[in-house]
């Protein structure tokens, strides 16, 4: 029987410090460039569920109408007999987002407002905000984008008005309705799809529902200064953590361009009518549309179709889009 070799004393195998580092150096450049690709997948189904909100939110649209004969209020702002009793300076401030309510399986919170109250503040000596902080509180995932950036609700140590979260804004079209008014109870119509106080039909809509954009994107900001802002529960014109800054909740303007920075101070008070002729306005971003996601913003049309506007899109296209009878041609392949 041989005997058994032995192995002569020596190194043992191994990677060399030059060989380790290349392997390091491969993993970091693969890691590179997987983490885009994974960004962007995710961004894509944060994307896709924000299109599928706005589908429904379109289609309870369509079944309000369908319903009750018209598209709702933007904001409940009077009641009716709020100039008799002397309560204008208590504007009611529900929104469209509340009266879709029970069109997006949502009958439960619907059920539990009542609307004899404003959505906040004190009314009449009663507490409204309180009276309906249950309800109001309720987060409806359906209203929030995934890519928005989260906001967290005040408590009712912070605050009686309850601010439950929202992505989305009604459509008003160019006239600047979220600051004017023509003395309550009347309000300024607006040339867009949502007015306040005020609602409309499909035929209304001359220049097709389906070239009439409904409901767009209204994300936060990053690094928002007011923690309260966006939320599903009011349509409201409020001032701003910052000095010389108001905003609006539940309604927005294409008269900003498409996702505009928040302008720091506001532009004085225009001409309601003419303020879209002022390129200054273009940059006040806190009455426009806008989102997180990446060259461009989702809106639901009236005829219930989702499309993605790119923040280049052409100024006079993005306003043509957002009136209702004004009667601009568009071409389809403009937007």
């Amino acid at each position: 029987m041989n005997p058994r070799r032995r192995t002569p004393p020596g190194p043992r195998p191994g990677f060399t410090l030059i060989e380790l580092l290349v392997v390091i150096a491969i993993i970091a450049v693969l890691i590179a460039l997987l983490l885009p690709a994974v960004q962007a997948a995710r961004e894509a189904a944060r994307r896709a569920q924000c299109v599928n909100n706005l589908k429904q939110i379109g289609l309870a649209l369509q079944n309000y109408h369908d319903s009750l004969g018209a598209f709702p209020m933007g904001s409940y702002t009077w009641g009716p007999n709020d100039l008799a009793l002397r309560l204008c300076s208590n504007q009611r401030g529900h929104g469209l987002f509340t009266f879709i309510l029970p069109y997006i399986e949502q009958n439960n919170i619907y059920n539990s407002i009542n609307f004899s109250f404003a959505a906040g503040g004190v009314q009449n000596g009663v507490d409204a905000g309180l009276t309906q902080y249950t309800a109001l509180i309720a987060r409806v995932g359906g209203y929030i984008c995934p890519s928005d950036f989260p906001a967290t609700p005040f408590t009712l140590s912070q605050s009686n008005n309850a601010y439950s979260q929202s992505s989305y804004s009604g459509s008003v079209g160019t006239i600047d309705i979220l600051r004017f008014n023509f003395g309550c109870p009347n309000e300024i119509p607006p040339d867009g799809a949502f007015g306040k106080s005020l609602v409309y039909r499909i035929t209304d809509f001359t220049d097709g529902t389906s070239n009439t954009l409904m409901v767009g994107e209204a994300a936060r900001f990053k690094n928002d200064p007011d923690q309260w802002m966006n939320h599903w529960n009011r349509a409201l014109y409020y001032s701003s953590a910052l000095n010389r800054v108001t905003r609006h909740q539940g309604l927005a303007s294409t008269t900003p361009k498409l996702n505009a920075n928040l302008r720091i101070p506001d532009q004085p008070w225009p001409n309601p009518y003419t303020w879209a002729n002022d390129p200054r306005n273009q940059t006040m971003g806190q009455f426009g549309f806008r989102s997180q996601h990446p060259g461009g913003a989702n809106f639901v049309f009236g005829d219930g179709s989702v499309r993605f506007l790119k923040d280049t899109i052409n100024s006079a296209v993005y306003r043509a889009v957002s009136t209702r009878n004004v009667g601009e041609v568009v071409s389809a392949d403009a937007f």
